[in-house]
């Protein structure tokens, strides 16, 4: 069954010059699937995870998340599907430096008017489970990168979305707290069938997903799925993205 179903999307940035950022993109990620994109700078990657997203609105074709049309709905009820069928991990993190850790993760709780007890067993499993029980009081900027990572993971977890959205996660840690990141990232789907649909450039981030879907000049160019060798699946993505040109460093050398 399918999580999300992208049906001929294209986006058209209207100016002096008009500029086509998605041509008919066409696939579906199933529920439960781990799925990434990937594509050289300016190939629509960000325009394409930003309308599943809702933030953008595509020009043409259709978006279902988990059986709706979330372009269809009004400002609020768009706000309300948002904040309940969508789990957000961003490169630069979008804490509030304001609040606590603790106090961040249970923003999505806070505002759909949830108990403190249930705030309280939720922020316990999901903490638990990141291993950050232990900074809850802290403040955004008494912690590491990686750490405020998992605590946006834990925000996006936290009221149990059917679909977490991450774009570039790991884009600004270093080696060791990205590796920490993808492990959680990876253990979340494993042990929670946690649908995700992740925008990255990494090739190291990227071969813990399932399937690895890449897009040229706005349009669909090719899918590869991992099967049981995550070494032979990270080779694939360096050799698709060799073929796809764009600035891609030479990872080839690096040990996962």
């Amino acid at each position: 069954m399918s999580i999300v179903e992208i049906k001929n999307v294209t986006k058209i940035y209207e100016g002096k010059v008009s500029h086509r950022a998605l041509n008919a993109v066409h696939f579906s990620i199933n529920k439960g699937e781990f799925a990434c994109i990937m594509g050289p700078s300016g190939s629509g990657k960000t325009t394409l995870l930003n309308v599943i997203a809702t933030i953008d609105e595509p020009t043409s074709g259709e978006i279902m998340i988990n059986g709706q049309n979330p372009h269809i709905l009004n400002k609020k009820e768009k706000a309300l599907f948002r904040r309940h069928e969508l789990g957000f991990v961003f490169q630069h993190f979008n804490l509030l430096d304001s609040l606590t850790v603790e106090e961040n993760i249970v923003l999505p709780l806070t505002l759909d008017g949830a108990s403190v007890k249930e705030m309280e067993i939720k922020l316990s499993a999901v903490t638990e489970k990141l291993g950050i029980e232990h900074i809850l009081k802290n403040r955004t900027y008494e912690i590491s990168g990686g750490q405020m990572q998992r605590t946006a993971i834990a925000r996006a977890i936290i009221h149990q979305p059917s679909l977490i959205l991450a774009d570039e996660p790991t884009g600004n840690l270093d080696s060791k707290a990205s590796k920490d990141v993808m492990e959680t990232m990876a253990a979340i789907h494993t042990q929670a069938s946690t649908s995700i649909l992740m925008v990255t450039h990494d090739a190291v981030a990227a071969s813990y997903c399932d399937r690895v879907i890449f897009i040229k000049d706005g349009s669909f160019y090719n899918e590869i799925y991992k099967g049981e060798n995550r070494q032979a699946f990270f080779q694939k993505i360096l050799d698709m993205l060799s073929l796809l040109g764009g600035d891609q460093t030479d990872l080839s050398t690096i040990r996962l």
